[in-house]
């Protein structure tokens, strides 16, 4: 039997290609800040397991004013750039209410605050700012006018609540106001606002009575917190401190609870904005069962109620935070 042939391989005919030159647009890398997978704000006011997001009740903007410095509004509102008003060709009153109202506090400055929000729309030329105050001497109501996004609003008065409304307006009429925000302004007792001498000291010493849980027997000092408390600690030395809250100078100083560590971010309750060490830490079925302070996370409001025992919410008794106390020497 012949073996069948080999067969000759056809000759490859060779096509002619055009190669097109990138465009522009497909050699430009996207940017994060371009990307539709990473925003600056969330989607949704809800997070992965279905909670509400925690919004704060405030923002603090602190300036790095020395505590013997005097407050001022006009350096404060260096920080809000003003926009230049244009002719606008108003057809109609305004439609849309102004949104994210925001309060900002200025550290160390507890008689003005600056209202900031978001622009309306085309058609608003200036806006009506509603301050509503409730305190001991009833309810009063302040307007003032502003043609920018933000404003100051001063003369506020220790230990009152406040409401703001922003409404936008034109020529035509007024538009709808904007959800009210709350605020409440602090304490002005004197024993607390006392500045100790030495370079940025902030701490006042003031004897307190505290839920004794600490390896701290030295000397104790309070101040106040931007979470409407007193913030007392107790030295072992400069740097090594227990660290309590309290709702009244005068009242019982409780320890702080943490539902998912050891209190490394309680350090912020003296303005350290590390996670600092902590001593003695025990899990809450090992500690005795007591009423206290207590959150989760960094930023959140403290709660009050039972830790240690099975509540699964640990404190310690001890705290080094990297700052130390009363102030810089």
């Amino acid at each position: 039997k012949v073996p069948p042939a080999t067969a000759k391989p056809t000759k490859l005919e060779r096509t002619k290609t055009t190669t097109v030159p990138p465009t522009a647009a497909a050699t430009k890398q996207e940017t994060w800040e371009e990307s539709d997978l990473f925003k600056s704000q969330p989607a949704s006011d809800i997070d992965a397991l279905g909670n509400k997001r925690y919004v704060a009740p405030h923002v603090v903007y602190q300036t790095g004013k020395k505590p013997d410095e005097p407050c001022s509004i006009t350096s404060s509102l260096t920080y809000f750039p003003e926009s230049e008003p244009g002719e606008t060709n108003v057809t109609s009153r305004p439609k849309n209410p102004p949104s994210n109202l925001t309060v900002v506090t200025v550290e160390g400055c507890p008689s003005f605050i600056i209202l900031d929000w978001e622009k309306t729309d085309n058609d608003t030329t200036e806006y009506e700012v509603i301050s509503t105050a409730k305190g001991p001497d009833g309810e009063q109501v302040s307007v003032l006018t502003t043609n920018q996004t933000h404003t100051a609003v001063e003369n506020l008065k220790p230990e009152s609540s406040y409401e703001f409304k922003v409404k936008p307006k034109n020529e035509l009429g007024e538009g709808p106001p904007s959800e009210p925000v709350s605020f409440s302004t602090e304490s002005a007792d004197p024993r607390v606002s006392e500045n100790v001498s030495g370079k940025d000291a902030i701490w006042t010493q003031f004897p307190f009575k505290t839920d004794s849980y600490s390896d701290c027997h030295g000397k104790q000092y309070v101040k106040r917190t931007w979470y409407r408390k007193f913030v007392g600690v107790q030295l072992c030395n400069s740097l090594r401190y227990k660290i309590y809250l309290s709702d009244s100078l005068t009242g019982k100083f409780y320890n702080i609870g943490d539902q998912s560590g050891f209190g490394e971010d309680h350090c912020q309750f003296v303005d350290s904005f590390l996670d600092g060490r902590t001593g003695r830490q025990l899990r809450s079925y090992q500690l005795p069962s007591r009423t206290g302070f207590y959150r989760a996370l960094r930023q959140e409001p403290v709660h009050f109620g039972q830790m240690g025992g099975h509540s699964h919410i640990n404190y310690v008794s001890w705290y080094e935070c990297g700052m130390p106390i009363p102030g810089k020497w």
